[in-house]
C-alpha cells in the first residue's frame, strides 16, 4: 500500500508540476502584458498632462476671451438691429413699387386709349409718292440729269395775264448739248 500510495503522490506530484509550470508560464504572460499596459498608460499620462499644459489658459487669457465673445455678440446685436431696419426700409420700398406699378398700369391703358381714340381723329396720310413725281426730268439727246437741265420762259408762247404780266409757257434746255425741248 505504501508503494501504492507513493505513486499515486509522485502522479499529483507530476501533475502539480505541470499545472505550476502552465502557472508560470501564465504569469510571464501576464506579467509581460502588464508591463505593455503600463507603457501605454504612462504614454497616455503623458498625452493627457501636455494636452492639460496646453489646455490651461491663464485667468488673463479668459478674461481676455470672454471680453471680445462679448464684443462680438454685441456687434451681432447692431448688425441684427441693422438688418431688421433694412428689411422695414425694403418692405416700405416695396409698397411704393406696388403703388408705382399701379400707377404706370393705369397711365398706360390711359395712353393706350388716347392713341385709339387719335388714330381714329387723325386725317388719312397723304402718300410722298402723290406730291412728288417719280419720273425725273433728262435730255432726251445725251441723257443728262437734274442740274444739268435747266427751265426757261418760252417768251413764243404766252398762257396768260395776271394784271399786265404775262404767263410763259416753259422749256427745258440741257445745259451739256444745248438741246431744248
Amino acid at each position: 500500500m505504501n508503494e501504492e500510495n507513493l505513486e499515486k503522490l509522485l502522479f499529483n506530484l507530476n501533475d502539480a508540476n505541470a499545472k505550476l509550470s502552465e502557472l508560470k508560464k501564465s504569469l510571464n504572460e501576464a506579467n509581460s502584458t502588464i508591463s505593455a499596459k503600463d507603457v501605454e498608460i504612462n504614454k497616455l499620462k503623458a498625452e493627457v498632462d501636455d494636452l492639460k499644459s496646453k489646455a490651461s489658459v491663464s485667468e488673463e487669457e479668459k478674461s481676455k476671451l470672454i471680453s471680445q465673445i462679448e464684443e462680438l455678440n454685441n456687434k451681432i446685436n447692431e448688425l441684427n438691429n441693422l438688418i431688421s431696419q433694412k428689411e422695414a426700409e425694403i418692405q416700405e420700398i416695396n409698397e411704393i413699387i406696388a403703388e408705382k406699378d399701379i400707377f404706370i398700369k393705369d397711365q398706360s391703358d390711359y395712353i393706350e386709349k388716347v392713341e385709339t381714340e387719335l388714330n381714329e381723329l387723325k386725317p388719312p396720310e397723304i402718300g410722298v409718292s402723290d406730291l412728288k413725281r417719280e419720273e425725273r426730268i433728262f435730255c432726251p439727246g445725251c441723257g443728262a440729269l437734274g442740274k444739268n437741265i435747266k427751265v426757261i420762259d418760252d417768251k413764243s408762247k404766252v398762257l396768260s395775264y395776271v394784271g399786265n404780266i404775262p404767263m410763259y409757257a416753259k422749256i427745258h434746255v440741257c445745259k451739256q448739248c444745248g438741246y431744248e425741248f
